[in-house]
C-alpha cells in the first residue's frame, strides 16, 4: 500500500509540473524588439547643440539644470554640469610658442560662455585643430572665473619640444579657421 501512495504521488508531482510548464510555455510573451519586459525605451538625454549641453530627462534627471548626472545620487558620483564652448584662435595671426626652456613657450587665452553650475577650478578638456605639429604639444583648461551665469575658462598652451610650435588662424588640417573646443566638468563636490 505504502508503494502506491509512493507512485500516486510522484504521479501527482509529475502533473502539477507538467501543468505548470505548459502554462508558462503558452502564454502569450511579452516583447518589444529587443527589450525584454515589453518595455520600450523613451528618450533618455535632451540637450541643446547651438548652447553645447546635454542633460538626462525624466528620473534620470536628478534636478540637473545644466549637465549629466552619472553614477547615482551620491554627490562624489555626479557630474552636475557639462557645457562645450567653441571659438577660433588664433583670430588673425600665428601664434608661436618658443622651445621648452624659453619664455615664450607658453600662451593662454579665455574661452567664455554662459551657463549655471560651474565653480573656479573646474576642470575643462581641450581639442584644438590649429597646429599640425607632431613635437610634444598640448593644451590646458580650467575655470578661472564665475560671475552667476558668465563663466570663463582660461586655456594654456604649451610647448614641450625644443622647436617652434606655430599656431595657425587656418587650420591646415581642415582649411578653414582654427577651431579651439573646451568642454568643462563641475563633479558636484
Amino acid at each position: 500500500m505504502k508503494e502506491y501512495l509512493k507512485v500516486g504521488a510522484v504521479i501527482l508531482v509529475a502533473a502539477f509540473v507538467g501543468a505548470v510548464g505548459a502554462i508558462k510555455l503558452s502564454a502569450t510573451p511579452q516583447l518589444a524588439g529587443d527589450f525584454p519586459g515589453g518595455i520600450l525605451p523613451t528618450q533618455l538625454v535632451t540637450g541643446n547643440d547651438a548652447a553645447g549641453y546635454a542633460y538626462p530627462v525624466g528620473s534620470l534627471a536628478w534636478g540637473a539644470p545644466n549637465g549629466l548626472y552619472i553614477g547615482g545620487l551620491a554627490a562624489a558620483n555626479e557630474l552636475t554640469a557639462f557645457n562645450t564652448a567653441v571659438t577660433n584662435y588664433p583670430v588673425s595671426s600665428n601664434v608661436n610658442l618658443g622651445s621648452i626652456t624659453a619664455a615664450t613657450s607658453t600662451t593662454s587665452t579665455v574661452v567664455a560662455f554662459s551657463a549655471s553650475g560651474f565653480s573656479v577650478g573646474d576642470a575643462c578638456e581641450v581639442s584644438y585643430n590649429g597646429t599640425t605639429s607632431t613635437s610634444p604639444f598640448g593644451a590646458d583648461s580650467f575655470i578661472t572665473a564665475v560671475n552667476g551665469s558668465s563663466v570663463s575658462a582660461t586655456v594654456t598652451f604649451w610647448n614641450g619640444a625644443t622647436s617652434l610650435v606655430t599656431l595657425t588662424p587656418t587650420s591646415s588640417a581642415t582649411g578653414v579657421s582654427s577651431t579651439l573646443k573646451v568642454t568643462c566638468f563641475h563633479t558636484g563636490v
